[in-house]
């Protein structure tokens, strides 16, 4: 699985159907009182007034989640590569006290002058750059002096119970192997190439769980993916069905999730 090919994420991505998919499994069986979003926004240390870069918004959630924490005169602008999750951010985003900018454009090669900008946000999206030194070069480029870079990413043993289920299923190509691919962008060394271009201030990780209480949503998630090709029925049929039998055996299946942020800072 490669995370980073250009045709795969733009599959994914071209409109929001299969990431709502992933982001329901976490609504419904985050056990955390904290959710990720909430989490996340505490870390950003938004100020009023601040012009604030989201690169990668998907349909932007954090700031939906967060529309009442967002402080006076903070200036949005939320980018994409998708026009397609643009739309749904944009129709999402309606009726809520925010008025962020939207634009589509690359983490590879911003379209903003040097030093635009007091926050970069870049939350789970920079296992999808084809060249991150690129893309962390064009963070630095348009943050100002002093200016911050907050990144969200998985820890390596992320969904690991679930990963390591798909391998006996043979639907271990639909996330990333049980054992750690170093190619990988995770928390493990996101602060090593956040640090060749800022200064990292700090790294912090979230643990929790998901204890699924209903194997279809699981099954949806393993299902959104995949890459277009089609998904062997016989081979989902039976990862539901084992689900469910750990479910009605144990009340739940237990899966360990585990994120966190990278924070850093332009000298």
């Amino acid at each position: 699985m490669k995370l980073a090919d250009p045709a795969y994420v733009a599959y994914q991505y071209r409109d929001s159907a299969r990431f709502d998919a992933r982001v329901k499994i976490y609504a419904l069986y985050d056990t955390s009182p904290e959710p990720w979003l909430r989490w996340l926004f505490e870390r950003l240390g938004l100020r009023e007034g601040e012009r604030v870069l989201e690169v990668g918004c998907g349909t932007a959630n954090v700031w939906r989640e967060n529309a009442t924490r967002v402080p006076a005169g903070a200036s949005l602008l939320l980018t994409d590569l998708s026009p397609g999750m643009l739309a749904e951010a944009r129709a999402r985003l309606a009726g809520l006290p925010l008025s962020p900018e939207l634009r589509e454009a690359d983490a590879q090669a911003l379209p903003f002058d040097d030093e635009s900008f007091d926050l970069v946000v870049a939350n789970h999206m920079f296992y999808h750059v084809p060249d991150r030194a690129r893309a962390l070069g064009e963070l630095r480029r348009v943050l100002c002096r002093g200016g911050r870079l907050v990144v969200g990413t998985n820890h390596w043993t992320h969904l690991l119970e679930l990963r390591e289920l798909l391998a006996r299923f043979a639907l271990e190509g639909l996330l990333l192997p049980p054992l750690r691919d170093r190619s990988e962008f995770d928390l493990e060394t996101a602060a090593e190439e956040v640090a060749a271009v800022l200064d990292v201030v700090g790294v912090e990780r979230r643990q929790s769980a998901l204890e699924i209480r209903d194997a279809e949503p699981l099954v949806a998630y393993v299902r959104s993916m995949a890459d277009g090709a089609r998904v062997p029925d016989s081979s989902l049929e039976l990862l539901a069905r084992h689900v469910a039998r750990q479910i009605e055996l144990m009340g739940s299946f237990h899966v360990g999730i585990s994120a966190g942020v990278v924070k850093a800072r332009k000298p």
